[in-house]
């Protein structure tokens, strides 16, 4: 079953923050994944920016998820962070958003794609999971949460064998 969490790794997650705007946090986001996706930060940011033109990302509960697809990407990445104070993303009405997921993904990936801002949505729907990320003390702690929330809502391998 697909998890969002073999897509991030401890380095890739932030929990704080410094940006003071919303294109100095795509920045941020595309800072911590420009590495592992072998695209320059700068790049990658624009490429995020310009999808966040096409519709904002942000999601109720204080969620933004911005994403894009790129022609020099291998495999998908993406990348958590937490901005303690919150920062207007969207439109006003969307409130303060104080956790961000980055994700970038080769352009032939569609349907994975998908599949992964769908475990995003599905876990940070969760408000309990959302205070827990907020108070965690370190970006170990906070794969650790994500990790426990995935095995919580995944069934089991027994169970899946049986259902077919």
């Amino acid at each position: 079953m697909l998890r969002w969490t073999e897509f991030l790794d401890v380095e890739a997650i932030r929990p704080s923050l410094v940006a003071r705007d919303r294109v100095a946090v795509v920045h941020e986001l595309a800072g911590l994944m420009s590495a592992r996706a072998g695209v320059s930060q700068r790049e990658l940011a624009v490429h995020l920016l310009a999808r966040e033109q096409l519709g904002s990302t942000v999601m109720e509960g204080g969620v933004a998820v911005p994403h894009c697809r790129h022609a020099g990407v291998e495999r998908i990445v993406t990348c958590l962070g937490i901005h303690r104070g919150g920062l207007a993303f969207g439109a006003p009405e969307d409130g303060l958003v104080r956790i961000y997921v980055g994700m970038v993904s080769p352009p032939d990936t569609a349907g994975l794609h998908l599949n992964v801002l769908s475990r995003i949505a599905t876990l940070l729907h969760d408000p309990e999971l959302r205070a827990e990320l907020m108070a965690a003390p370190s970006a170990g702690v906070m794969r650790a949460l994500l990790v426990r929330a995935e095995e919580a809502c995944l069934p089991l391998r027994n169970e899946m064998s049986l259902a077919r």
